[in-house]
């Protein structure tokens, strides 16, 4: 296994360690696929080394490796078919929820338990809540020291074989408090507790000895002690706990790559095609290279990220990124390993079809890759938003060129034909723009408030239009077709390159 240089020695040993007890149990878990078996005795075995604690600190029994050490075991667990998903449900199921929103008898409570083996899941999905999580219908009310629970949760990954579900609830219906998300609260349900049913599994693409179920919550009691962090605090807790869920999910993803590019490798180098081994054609070893582009790059992103939340960054636009290409990638991944291995590759035999199917799985639970992508440019747009430049009209060039700093009416008396030329002459540059208010700005010193002032008497004179955001508020202003003309002659924006001899062409 690739270790990375920010790893630490314990992390670095640790690798090593799990690696080769994956390796040693593929045959086993393969076994269990076949016969359709949950593989709670790799689970056991896995609980006895340790590895179920790779992310839970030392003080509450775990190995204390952090997010990082996390990602190494479910990666190197998910190579043995389903063992890794089952350490992922059971994180997600309440150990960053926990660990960072829980009371100190909370995490003794569970955190102990998660890493003795004690499996658990998260509960968000349900009829009306997939991609809108906040649409939860759940209900938890307060009855003295218990809360009643009532509703429904689907796709359930290990419910049933799991003791812990991590459930979000709504506990408040009023408008107000659902505008601000503060609506939901977080609960531990355990196995066992009365009124709390398994209802029905779902026989999923890729999981094959792996149940995912509906649950049912018929007035269901629990102490106030199972609540996890405040009343109303439970969609941040989702949101936070979706980062970590995403990230040691991507991980997952990643674990099975190397294998099955290891698997076409030696496939490719025993099958003879038109008297030649087929990894001798050129196509194929393409293919294999951009395989392992990917696998190297899943694998980077996933650690980076690892990294930055164990550094005590929420790493949500990280996540994201690895969750999406991860699973995006074992979807590809899979298809070309297929497409290599041609008729073999469509059958069981080979994992090549299962890293397809569970790369289709993966694009899909915690949040679809759709979803990430907007979590990406919703949070990672505004790192991307100090651009200084704009584009001022270059007199020595004769041009629009960038330029840097205040505009050549900065500081000057800005009146409203002033303003109509600022806009005009951002015609001239940017012709398919809008100008925004800070642009203005940069260009005037003017304070907002002046700027709105003085764009609304222009758009009331039919020389600019405005543009409104969502809320209704004037946001960026353009000069129109007539304030064009009132601010400029028309040779003022005329401009062609020295070749162009409009001249000649008596236009």
């Amino acid at each position: 296994m690739q270790t990375y240089p920010w790893w630490t020695k314990e992390q670095i040993e640790f690798a090593k360690e799990i690696e080769q007890f994956a390796t040693e149990n593929i045959p086993r878990a393969e076994e269990l696929f076949w016969t359709r078996t949950f593989p709670m005795e790799l689970v056991e075995k896995a609980v006895k080394r340790g590895y179920f604690g790779a992310g839970i600190p030392k003080e509450y029994g775990g190995l204390g490796l952090g997010c990082t050490g996390a990602c190494i075991a479910c990666e190197q667990l998910n190579r043995m078919y389903a063992v890794g998903h089952i350490l992922v449900t059971s994180y997600i199921g309440g150990l960053h929820q926990i660990l960072h929103n829980g009371t100190e008898e909370q995490k003794q409570e569970w955190l102990t338990k998660m890493a003795k083996g004690q499996l658990g899941a998260v509960c968000i999905t349900e009829v009306f809540a997939g991609s809108d999580a906040a649409s939860v219908m759940t209900t938890a009310e307060k009855d003295g020291d218990e809360w009643i629970i009532n509703g429904k949760k689907r796709f359930t990954t290990t419910a049933g074989p799991a003791e812990r579900y991590l459930v979000y609830a709504k506990t408040s219906d009023d408008p107000e408090v659902r505008r601000k998300n503060q609506h939901l609260t977080t609960f531990v349900v355990e196995k066992g507790t009365p009124g709390f049913h398994l209802e029905k599994v779902n026989p999923l693409v890729a999981f094959d000895n792996l149940p995912n179920s509906y649950l049912d919550f018929d007035n269901v009691r629990v102490p106030d002690f199972n609540r996890i962090g405040p009343v109303g605090g439970g969609w941040n807790i989702m949101m936070t706990g979706l980062n970590f869920e995403r990230l040691i999910g991507a991980a997952a993803a990643a674990g099975a790559l190397e294998d099955v590019i290891k698997q076409v490798i030696y496939y490719t180098s025993r099958r003879v095609q038109f008297r030649s081994q087929i990894s001798d054609f050129q196509h194929n070893q393409f293919k294999i290279a951009d395989m392992i582009t990917k696998q190297q790059v899943a694998r980077l992103v996933t650690f980076y990220a690892a990294y930055i939340m164990d550094m005590g960054q929420m790493a949500a636009i990280e996540s994201g990124i690895a969750k999406m290409l991860n699973t995006d990638y074992a979807t590809e991944i899979g298809l070309d390993a297929i497409q290599l291995m041609g008729g073999d590759g469509l059958t069981r035999f080979y994992p090549a079809e299962r890293l397809l199917r569970e790369g289709k799985i993966g694009q899909i639970v915690a949040g679809t890759n759709e979803v990430q992508k907007l979590v990406i440019y919703r949070m990672g747009a505004l790192g991307y938003l100090d651009w200084p430049f704009r584009l001022r009209w270059n007199e020595k060039l004769e041009t629009p060129t960038l330029s840097l700093g205040k505009g050549p009416w900065y500081g000057k008396e800005i009146t409203e034909d002033v303003m109509l030329k600022i806009l005009a002459e951002d015609y001239r540059c940017n012709p398919g723009l809008y100008m925004a208010i800070d642009d203005c700005e940069k260009e005037t010193g003017l304070p907002k408030e002046k700027i709105l002032d003085l764009w609304a008497k222009l758009e009331q004179k039919g020389l600019i239009v405005t543009f409104k955001d969502r809320r209704g508020n004037v946001i960026m202003a353009k000069a129109n077709y007539i304030g064009i003309r009132k601010a400029y002659p028309l040779e003022h924006y005329k401009w062609f390159p020295d070749w162009f001899d409009v001249e000649k062409l008596g236009f």
